[in-house]
């Protein structure tokens, strides 16, 4: 009896010894495998940031190409012969309101 129940013993460390080796290399894997995910989220980051360097770098380039065009219609829209225009605009837009709400309040014969 005494010889089963060492059996039994010894065939339970067995088990136990292989169920410790066995969450090690479960957490050996798991270290692996987050060092990787911290590896590639850190390569995303880094791809991330020089994007948006190379876009503030581009936005940069165009606002100094663009600022002449830009001042150049600032001046052009408020130019006396643009505001002239506004105006013919705006009133010949409520000339045309206006008519039209003669003729929908007159009588038809």
């Amino acid at each position: 009896m005494a010889h089963t129940k060492s059996k039994a013993s010894q065939k339970a460390d067995e088990i136990e010894n292989t169920l410790r080796e066995s969450a090690s290399d479960a957490a050996k894997a798991a270290d692996k495998k987050l060092d990787n995910v911290n590896e590639d989220v850190e390569r995303a980051a880094k791809r991330a940031e020089d994007e948006i360097n190379k876009l503030k770098a581009e936005l940069a380039d165009l606002r100094r190409r663009a600022g002449p065009k830009i001042q150049e219609a600032e001046n052009f829209l408020c130019s006396p012969a643009a505001i002239n225009f506004y105006k013919g605009l705006v009133t010949g837009i409520a000339v045309v309101l206006a008519y039209k709400k003669y003729i929908s309040n007159s009588p038809r014969y």
